[in-house]
């Protein structure tokens, strides 16, 4: 069965945004050991180097115009092979960059985009599909090909940068839907992928943005800065009027992940204006003594700030 089939036409029973892939069996020992979306992830903000030579990438996009000039199911075998050799990530953009340099038909890459998306049993195939269409597909692929696919969290770091470059800056009303689809590494892939410039992003980021069942530490400082939290902390201790309890309680998650200290993720001190929210959120709390009651948590923050 090809994964796109599993995730659509044949949804498995329970299924979830982390389900097992049918291709699950094929990744050996090593690949078992990775949450769907975690090797992208946690490759993507280590320092371990995901660059391959470019004489190898050079290759590798040949095989891929041959089957997109020449198509056949023996050339199709031979791309298939070369890119399932390699995860996709250190692949996709050089193979983006030789194609276009290539100057092939568009839709001729795209079609063939298409077929590695939805008729292959390999994810590392899916990935690479997914990643082109970005690049040569039209608008119609995302509703029909890369949200069904972006709602696995295996496929939504390909999928978010996918929507991006088809969208622009029109790309929020894809991908805020598709966030609150996923909750683990797809949600961190589709929160940096945000137009922050939009005023509707700034306020979901405070309220949604940073709760994950990763931990609300994944997020707090893109929250935080994206989101305005020093900014909107300021013009609530200004004013008379309480937080709604829904902003309030996205507010107590980002100072929850910025106050963890764990050594790992960016804490309250990597954020530029931490002070500013900081004494804003004293002052805001002790102006209104019942947001303790609003969310529990108000108390602990506070002693934490100490």
């Amino acid at each position: 069965m090809t994964i796109y089939d599993f995730l659509t036409v044949n949804k498995p029973e329970g299924y979830s945004s982390c389900c097992a892939l049918p291709d699950h069996a094929l990744l050996g020992a090593a690949g078992n050991d990775w949450v769907a979306g975690a090797f992208e992830g946690m490759m993507m903000r280590s320092l371990y180097s995901i660059r391959r030579q470019a004489m190898m990438n050079y290759l590798l996009a040949r095989k891929v115009r041959r089957q997109i000039v020449k198509p056949s199911e023996e050339n199709r075998a031979a791309m298939h092979k070369a890119l399932i050799k390699a995860s996709a990530l250190p692949v996709v953009d050089p193979l983006i960059s030789f194609l276009t340099g290539f100057h092939l038909d568009r839709e001729a890459v795209a079609a063939e985009a298409r077929h590695l998306a939805t008729e292959t049993e390999h994810r590392e195939l899916v990935k690479v599909g997914i990643a082109l269409l970005g690049s040569f597909g039209k608008i119609e692929d995302i509703d029909t090909i890369l949200l069904p696919l972006g709602r696995h969290e295996e496929f939504t770091f390909y999928v978010a940068p996918a929507v991006k470059a088809l969208l622009g800056d029109d790309r929020n009303r894809v991908l805020l839907p598709l966030a609150d689809e996923v909750d683990g590494w797809g949600r961190l892939a589709v929160l940096y992928e945000l137009n922050f410039t939009d005023l509707a992003v700034k306020d979901y980021l405070l309220r949604y943005g940073c709760r994950n069942r990763l931990g609300l530490e994944e997020a707090a400082n893109l929250c935080a800065t994206k989101g305005d939290l020093a900014g909107t902390l300021d013009a609530l201790a200004k004013g008379e009027t309480l937080p709604d309890p829904e902003l309030y309680r996205g507010i107590c998650d980002i100072f929850m992940g910025l106050l963890a200290f764990d050594g790992v993720h960016d804490s309250i001190n990597d954020y530029k204006h931490g002070h500013r929210a900081r004494v804003s959120f004293v002052v805001l709390t002790q102006k209104h003594r019942e947001l303790a009651l609003m969310d529990p948590r108000t108390e602990e923050i506070l002693k934490k700030m100490r």
